[in-house]
């Protein structure tokens, strides 16, 4: 546990799949939970790991662990906001998407509400960019943690698929003014 605690303290030191793999590899047993309690969502993994001498079998057995679709298909979507493209951002979106967000009172239906969002966005913020600074999936839901830049912004970003589509965005940031740069202080 004590790797583990350590990896945590210093995240810029490795990505989390070096994070997983660290802790497959010492055979750790490791119970997580994160409740979202505005959305009333909870993602829980387990992963069991088998005796480090049974190297030949499956190495863990955990949700989100092996083929994961779903975060591929939400780093799709971080790819098309960080290269500004508004078509194949909207192409991952389901037909019936919703999107939320925290400051806003009004809530995105549809891809072409979502298509002018952004373009609304992107007119309002030229140099935004995101880096995922880490990722939990369980089933079809997706955690992302990440920082806008060039603001440092931090947030994140709860995904819900349906199929392979973006069927609801929950999305939280870290800033009264958006993801704008945060204003000097007055002294």
């Amino acid at each position: 546990m004590l790797l583990y605690r350590e990896m945590i303290q210093h995240p810029g030191k490795t990505d989390v799949g070096e994070i997983r793999d660290r802790i497959l590899d010492n055979g750790i047993v490791l119970d997580t939970s994160a409740r979202l309690s505005r959305i009333d969502l909870t993602i829980a993994s387990r992963v069991v790991v088998r005796e480090s001498s049974d190297r030949g079998a499956a190495a863990a057995s955990a949700a989100g662990a092996g083929e994961r679709p779903a975060l591929r298909i939400v780093q799709k979507a971080f790819d098309a906001w960080n290269d500004h493209d508004v078509e194949r951002y909207t192409a991952l979106l389901d037909e019936g998407y919703v999107g939320e967000t925290h400051l806003t009172a009004s809530t995105l239906r549809g891809p072409e509400d979502a298509r002018r969002a952004m373009k609304s966005c992107l007119d309002t913020l030229p140099d935004l960019r995101f880096t995922i600074e880490s990722a939990l999936t369980v089933g079809d839901d997706v955690l992302v943690s990440w920082r806008a830049l060039p603001s440092q912004v931090p947030g994140c970003t709860v995904t819900r698929l349906q199929g392979r589509k973006i069927a609801h965005t929950w999305t939280y940031w870290d800033a009264p003014n958006g993801l704008q740069p945060t204003a000097p202080a007055l002294r």
